[in-house]
């Protein structure tokens, strides 16, 4: 996590001498500390009051943390910007539905995801680059200004969501590649139910069933349980499995075989069509 004494350069722009209306005012939003920083706010939610809410005083206490902190209050802006925590005041602190997940290791992959996706400089900063090389630090900086970030914000900004990117999964494939973390939901009750999606049981609770192969054998598949979902929505054979579908799949599992097998520094390339 990036340090949250460095976070703070809304207070000092404040303190820098500049007469009120010269001081230049970031248009979009985006945190002064990472991913990690928000995340612990919501643990700190979830490990004392699970649902429940909070006042700002107990959970300063609970991050051994001053309400008067600039750190702190860091912290907390972060994790609201993040979609994690919510407050209809200084009484009532809470996590969303989305901090909730966090918390779930099943479901955290994709929620981490989605938090970084909900701040929109790094949204903005997703889409631009999602289908191409992120450019040096300081053409990346340049775009970020562009985006709506002051001058002065600028780097901080970089900094925050490179690091981000890379506790959330973004920078899995590389440095200057964003891509999209490979999530894959299992449908309801297909792991560890019983059952694989052709009905056939499932291998010792693990989710290994033979998917589509109607057979209805059990087979320990040693996998990955991204994989082992994928395989579970391969049909029986004899129902269709028309052709654009066919494609989404082979894409998707591709995707997740990478997202596993894959070292960071050697990305596999693979073109399905």
């Amino acid at each position: 996590m990036i340090e949250n004494h460095a976070a703070n350069e809304v207070i000092d722009e404040e303190q820098d001498g500049e007469p009120k209306g010269a001081r230049q005012r970031s248009t979009i939003g985006f945190p002064y500390t990472d991913y990690e920083g928000a995340a612990q706010v919501a643990a700190a939610i979830y490990g004392n009051c699970g649902h429940g809410t909070c006042t700002l005083a107990q959970l300063a206490a609970w991050m051994n943390s001053s309400m008067k902190s600039s750190s702190f209050r860091t912290l907390i802006s972060a994790a609201r910007l993040f979609g994690l925590v919510e407050s209809d005041n200084a009484e009532s602190y809470r996590l969303t539905d989305l901090g909730t997940k966090i918390a779930d290791p099943s479901q955290a992959r994709a929620a981490q995801a989605e938090a970084f996706l909900r701040v929109p400089l790094f949204a903005a900063l997703f889409e631009k680059y999602k289908t191409s090389m992120i450019p040096p630090n300081a053409a990346l900086e340049r775009e970020i200004a562009a985006l709506g970030v002051s001058e002065k914000q600028k780097t901080r900004a970089r900094q925050v969501f490179e690091s981000s990117a890379q506790q959330t999964g973004f920078r899995a494939h590389g440095t200057n590649r964003l891509v999209m973390p490979a999530v894959v939901v299992p449908p309801s009750g297909a792991i560890g139910s019983g059952t694989g999606a052709s009905g056939g049981s499932a291998s010792n609770g693990s989710g290994g069933g033979t998917g589509g192969s109607g057979g209805g054998s059990d087979v320990n598949l040693d996998l990955d349980p991204l994989l082992i979902a994928l395989l579970q929505k391969i049909p029986p054979q004899g129902q269709p499995w028309p052709k654009e579908r066919r494609v989404r799949w082979f894409k998707t599992f591709a995707m997740n075989v990478s997202e596993v097998y894959d070292s960071e520094g050697d990305p596999v390339e693979m073109t399905i069509s």
